[in-house]
């Protein structure tokens, strides 16, 4: 969905059934994390990942920045709690939060879930995006800063939000 927000245009793209299945595809063992767990490295991991991709189709890097990570990391914790359905619930709220301390052109999100392990989850992840035309279209897309936010549930499902953002300079 294309919204505009006074003069900022968000972007939300919903996942496909295809994609969430995909993604929740359980591999056969499954290691054991603290409920609640939050995997910075990994977060580092996708955002280079995503970087490793650009790179491939000669576009900018994306820099991370920890504050996207953090509101990122709000969003996957509530979706790893259940206190709100994997998907875009809160977006606007959140592109709104992002705004006051970041101003911005557009603003658009990516969310995943899969159970693999820890060693494997991010290039399950980024590979589930990749397959995807709406988050591969906000992966390749005029950003230039991101924040990826994980949290492990308590069953093991790690939830993953990505943020891009086009800066305004």
């Amino acid at each position: 969905m294309h919204r505009r927000h006074g003069d900022c245009t968000l972007v939300a793209r919903g996942l496909t059934l295809g994609l969430v299945l995909a993604c929740a595809a359980s591999p056969a063992r499954r290691e054991r994390a603290a409920p609640g767990a939050e995997f910075p490295n990994l977060e580092r991991q996708v955002a280079r990942l995503v970087n490793e991709h650009r790179a491939t189709r000669r576009l900018s890097r994306l820099a991370f920045d920890t504050g996207l990570a953090t509101m990122a990391r709000t969003h996957s914790g509530a979706m790893a709690a259940r206190r709100v359905p994997l998907g875009h619930d809160g977006f606007e709220e959140r592109a709104e939060l992002v705004g006051q301390v970041l101003p911005f052109l557009r603003i658009a999100e990516n969310v995943a879930l899969n159970d693999y392990p820890v060693a494997r989850t991010a290039a399950v992840a980024l590979r589930g995006w990749l397959r995807s035309a709406h988050h591969l279209e906000n992966i390749e897309g005029s950003y230039n800063v991101t924040g990826v936010g994980i949290v492990r549930a308590k069953d093991g499902t790690f939830y993953y939000t990505q943020l891009f953002v086009a800066r305004r300079r």
